[in-house]
């Protein structure tokens, strides 16, 4: 071997020496050095006392992690007792609808009653011809005067012992059928006039001067708008808190604000929607109020403790349900769940929370129950101010 390799493998050697040699030197423990597990232990076995002053953030949040805890914005909100509203969304319906109708046959011969006429009650809608009718009137009159006179001397000649009890009962029964006979005819003859039942509106007019009509042909149709009906559908969980009479603000589409009072609350639901029709009824005088309108109704259904929010408040939880983030005296985070009860230009009127609340109000989204925040209940306007 030249002296070349020699010297090679000695250098490789002495390096491979000298590298084992540091590695044993690093795991060894003297008498004066205890080792890692040694120290540990030690640790485990003495006081918590000592634990804490040698690392006190381990032991307690309240230290130094206290200081790590999310920052939050928030205000202190305390609950209101409010009468609360059930929107319930339909439209005005007229109070009466009738169909003017004929009782007997003719021509008509005049039509007052033209559609979208407004009509007092009395007022003439369709009249048709008399024909024959004030002919047979004055017969029947006549006849009736004549069985007057005729019962009147059998009764005078009765009294004198004249005339028997059977002539004088016939004359009786006659005289009656003369004034029934009477009393038909001016039936018959006033019946040619067909006149407004109530005050209202003709909405539809179905014939023409010059038609005939036969008993129980429709003239006009007829509406009653003062008082109007706003008629609406309510669940059946909800039901049970009307009640008659409850006054009732309702806003129409044409921007119309009216008031009026429950006035039907029905008992049987309709079967494909199992919801129950209420009326409200509503002055209308001069028929400003038209019929069909859609309507909004805000129907008073109890009182309720509520908080009023800012709707960015609100968040969704893991289930799915809408609610709001609260601080708790242990300064920990919890979802809170809440029904919206109603809006207002302020925000939203809330019901289900705790009485009095600390609401989170920005960083709401970004902590999660359970955790330790620290919240800081200066107002914004007061920040912008600053």
């Amino acid at each position: 071997m030249s002296n070349k390799h020699l010297f090679v493998s000695f250098f490789i050697m002495a390096m491979a020496i000298w590298v084992f040699s540091g590695e044993f030197a690093n795991n060894t423990v003297t008498a004066d050095q205890p080792s890692k597990d040694a120290v540990d232990g030690s640790k485990a076995d003495r006081p918590k006392e000592d634990r804490l002053k040698e690392n006190p953030s381990k032991e307690n949040p309240s230290n130094k992690e206290s200081d790590q805890r999310a920052l939050v914005r928030g205000v202190k909100s305390v609950a209101e007792r409010q009468t609360v509203h059930l929107a319930v969304r339909g439209q005005t319906r007229p109070n009466r609808v009738v169909q003017v109708k004929a009782e007997l046959s003719g021509k008509i011969i005049a039509l007052p009653g033209t559609k979208g006429k407004r009509v007092e009650k009395g007022d003439l809608l369709c009249r048709i011809a008399i024909d024959t009718r004030e002919n047979e009137y004055e017969q029947a009159l006549a006849e009736l005067e004549s069985a007057q006179l005729e019962f009147d001397g059998f009764v005078d000649l009765n009294k004198k012992g004249m005339q028997s009890e059977v002539v004088l009962a016939k004359s009786r029964a006659s005289l009656a059928q003369s004034k029934t006979k009477a009393k038909w005819a001016e039936l018959a003859l006033s019946k040619t006039k067909l006149v407004a039942p109530f005050d209202g509106v003709i909405s539809e007019q179905l014939v023409e001067v010059g038609d005939f009509l036969s008993p129980g042909a429709t003239c006009v149709s007829l509406i009653e708008v003062n008082p109007i009906l706003v008629a609406g559908q309510v669940s059946e969980k909800n039901i049970l808190k009307l009640a008659l009479g409850d006054e009732v603000h309702v806003a129409l589409i044409t921007g119309q604000s009216l008031t009026g009072n429950v006035s039907y609350i029905g008992h049987a639901p309709d079967q494909t929607t199992r919801t129950f029709p209420v009326e409200v009824t509503v002055a209308n005088p001069g028929a400003q109020i038209r019929a069909g309108l859609t309507a909004e109704m805000d129907v008073p259904v109890g009182e309720e403790e509520v908080h009023l929010i800012s709707p960015a408040s609100m968040v969704l939880n893991d289930q799915g349900e809408v609610g709001v983030r609260i601080m708790m005296d242990s300064n920990q985070v919890r979802f809170a769940k809440a029904d919206v009860v109603s809006e207002s230009p302020s925000g939203i009127w809330v019901k289900g929370l705790p009485t009095s609340i600390n609401l989170i109000t920005v960083g709401h989204e970004e902590v999660f129950d359970g955790q330790y925040v620290k919240m800081d209940f200066t107002p914004i306007t007061t920040l912008v101010r600053n």
